[in-house]
Order: C-alpha cells, then sequence, then structure tokens
C-alpha cells in the first residue's frame, strides 16, 4: 500500500496504528537520524517513495531501486555520465521509478507489529544505509562496506528475523538457529544430510565447530 504524500505530522510509537502512521513515523524518524547519525545524504528526497506491504514474512524493511548498469558498491558514480547514457529512466521493469536516481522504501506491517520501538529504529537506520549507498553509488549490498557503515550507525548488518520459516537449521552443539527456510532449497538439503556427508561437503558451524540438524516446525521433525 503506497501513503500518498502528507505534511509533517509528529506521532509516536505508541500512537502507530494504520499503514499511514507507519510511513508518517518512519519518514519523520529517518530525517532526525540522517541528522543525528550524519549519514552522507543531502536530505531525503533520494527517497520518493514511503509505502507499507502487508505480505512480506521475511524482510522487515526494504529498499527497491533501479538497477544501474555498471553500478557496483564503493565505486562512486557519475549520474551525469549515466543520465545521458541511459536517459533519465530504464526501461520495465524499472520503469516504475520515475527517475533515474529515485528509490522507495517499503516498510513490513508484520515487521513493525512483531517489533519494538528500539528495534524497528535499528530496521530504518539499517534501510538509511542503502538509501546512502544507492545515492553514492548507484547500487546496494550488506558486503563489507555495508558492515562497516552500519556499525558507524548503531544498525545491524542484517535486520532482525521476526518471522521464522518452515525449516529451521540448528547448530547440533547448542542448538541455536543458524538459518531458516521457507521452503525446500540447497541448504535444507545440505542440513538434512547424515554427519558423514555434512564432514565431507560442509564446514562446521561457528559457534560450536559442530554441524547442523533440521527441523521441520510444520511436523515437529
Amino acid at each position: 500500500m503506497t501513503i500518498p504524500s502528507a505534511p509533517h505530522v509528529d506521532i509516536r510509537w505508541s500512537d502507530v496504528s494504520t499503514d499511514a502512521d507507519l510511513v508518517a513515523y518512519s519518514r519523520d524518524y529517518a530525517e532526525s537520524a540522517v541528522a543525528t547519525y550524519d549519514y552522507r545524504l543531502p536530505s531525503l528526497s533520494v527517497v520518493a517513495d514511503w509505502s507499507v506491504s502487508g505480505r512480506a514474512k521475511r524482510r522487515a524493511a526494504v529498499v527497491k531501486h533501479p538497477k544501474i548498469p555498471g553500478a557496483g558498491v564503493g565505486d562512486r558514480l557519475d549520474w551525469d555520465a549515466t543520465r545521458r547514457e541511459h536517459g533519465d529512466r530504464l526501461p520495465a521493469p524499472d520503469s516504475r521509478f520515475d527517475s533515474l536516481r529515485e528509490c522507495h522504501v517499503v516498510c513490513s506491517r508484520r515487521a513493525a507489529d512483531a517489533f519494538d520501538e528500539a528495534e524497528w529504529r535499528r530496521v530504518l537506520r539499517h534501510e538509511l544505509v542503502h538509501v546512502e549507498q544507492f545515492a553514492r553509488f548507484g547500487a546496494t549490498g550488506h558486503g563489507a562496506w555495508f558492515r562497516d557503515r552500519a556499525a558507524t550507525v548503531n544498525a545491524d548488518r542484517h535486520c532482525p528475523t521476526f518471522h521464522r520459516g518452515r525449516y529451521l537449521i540448528r547448530c547440533r552443539g547448542c542448538g541455536a538457529v543458524v538459518a531458516d527456510r521457507c521452503r525446500r532449497c540447497r541448504t535444507t538439503r545440505l542440513a538434512g544430510l547424515s554427519m558423514r556427508e555434512q564432514r565431507e561437503r560442509l564446514g562446521p558451524t561457528d559457534c560450536c565447530g559442530a554441524f547442523y540438524e533440521l527441523e521441520d516446525t510444520r511436523t515437529g521433525e
């Protein structure tokens, strides 16, 4: 659901109930965070659209942006040269962006309902690092640049999980969940192998140096 632009309104986290409230709160905090944590953004005008998704189960929020040909995190992008080469809009599916330089922030309603205010603010600071990446490089990612930058703004490299998938991959040593997946995939297949096969094909867990066990939460297996 896309929320139309509205005049600035201060709203407390405890008063957030509608999608419009969530957008208003998030936009307001983002403005404050850009100033407080010295994000390298002249303004938040690069974020052309804030919206709320009621379907997202895995990502607390996401920054969507045009896929700029040849762009990579760490390589400062010459936006003027890019515009001369590609025009101000890219072909479909990137044509949904009105400008080559704009991005959209999509917030998960389920994540906002699951998190407290401090957790949601950390999510927003995480996404603002992506906004900063896009403004500087025309690309985003969670690599070393993101890791180092996130640490300076007190944000997580990866947003906290608010929904567990059907398949939990646990460390056999301590039982900690090291990954979760919504469906069968290569990761879950490997985690379901015998110990002998895992030793041949996988590295041990970082926490205990043990290997993996697969739990199907729908069956208890």
